[in-house]
């Protein structure tokens, strides 16, 4: 779970790179694969699998909490993709859609349409990169590397994918609230 949290965390950053670049408010939907190694693989698969074999009214209220939280996964074929809710106002005060988790800091510099960003988190404590390529204001790709401590040793995940907008109404997706007031 402490894994998932740092990914999410650098999701978040992530999120916050895309979004000082005016991206569009609206559904935007984050497809990101990480680079895991047999054991983390195998901690996924059965992640996957107990979502599968939980009961439907049970499945339905754990996606029904996530979405009022402001997030959508899906740990299908081990990629995660999550959905998110981008408010009009959070794109024209360039306010990442992140949660208070992770209180994180970032370092962003743009060159053309290239961002790069060095994040540092708390909670857990991480740090890492992220270079994410913007595809006009509606999509993007994005390579992202954390480094974080795990059982005393030091680990360090890679996760490549995409966002994209998905479309102006976000349905049962309810805003996350910014981290920055």
């Amino acid at each position: 779970m402490k894994s998932t949290a740092v990914l999410l965390a650098a999701l978040c950053g992530l999120a916050a790179s895309a979004h000082a670049q005016n991206i569009k408010p609206g559904l935007w939907e984050f497809k990101q694969t990480p680079q895991l190694d047999p054991e983390r693989q195998a901690q996924m698969a059965q992640a996957q699998k107990a979502m599968e074999n939980m009961p439907p009214a049970q499945r339905q209220m754990m996606e029904q909490m996530m979405a009022q939280r402001g997030i959508s996964m899906n740990l299908a074929g081990g990629t995660i993709t999550v959905k998110t809710c981008v408010t009009k106002e959070q794109a024209e005060r360039n306010m990442a859609p992140v949660s208070q988790h992770g209180r994180c800091t970032q370092d962003v510099k743009r060159s053309g349409n290239t961002i790069q960003t060095h994040f540092v988190c708390t909670d857990p404590v991480s740090e890492g990169d992220a270079i994410v390529t913007l595809k006009g204001s509606e999509g993007f790709t994005n390579d992202i590397t954390v480094r974080h401590e795990r059982q005393g040793k030091s680990e360090t995940m890679k996760v490549s994918g995409e966002g994209r907008w998905l479309g102006a109404d976000c349905g049962e997706i309810q805003p996350m609230k910014s981290q920055v007031k």
